[in-house]
């Protein structure tokens, strides 16, 4: 059986992030967010299957500036490269995210879909999400529209 292991995000595999993202999602990402990567704590994992690595995500915490909505986690990158692909690790990758959420009593996750995803959407909502408005343009540098589903489990 496969082992799949989460580890932490550091200055030394930072790179790993970085290439897993350009293999995984069709969007670049500026240095300075990777370096903000590193200031996450908890919502920022790469896994590991058999010890190589395989996945990542990178999450943000939202505090809403007027504090008349609670606090949420929103989902900026999820990704692990094909050949990986179901064994397991974007769900194990997802629920740390919801673990580490319900300790720090934060009762929501958001995720923008590209609307063209379809495999995406059926993913998230097979965990629990709901597909919530579409944004109509989201995704600039996508082909098409660059359509996205914003989507939202709550807990």
């Amino acid at each position: 059986m496969a082992n799949i292991q989460l580890d932490d995000l550091t200055v030394n595999n930072l790179g790993v992030l970085k290439r897993i993202n350009e293999v995984v999602l069709p969007i670049t990402y500026q240095d300075s967010w990777y370096q903000d990567s590193l200031k996450v704590g908890e919502l920022a994992k790469l896994a590991y299957f058999n010890d190589l690595p395989v996945g990542a995500i990178r999450c943000s915490l939202e505090t809403p500036q007027n504090h008349n909505s609670p606090t949420r986690i929103y989902i900026m990158t999820l990704g692990v490269l094909e050949p990986y692909r179901g064994y397991g690790i974007a769900t194990k990758l997802l629920n740390h995210v919801v673990e580490e959420a319900k300790g720090m009593y934060v009762h929501e996750i958001l995720v923008h879909v590209w609307a063209d995803n379809q495999a995406a959407i059926e993913w998230y909502t097979k965990r629990g999400f709901e597909k919530g408005d579409l944004v109509k343009g989201y995704y600039k540098k996508l082909p098409g529209e660059g359509d996205a589903y914003l989507m939202s489990l709550k807990f």
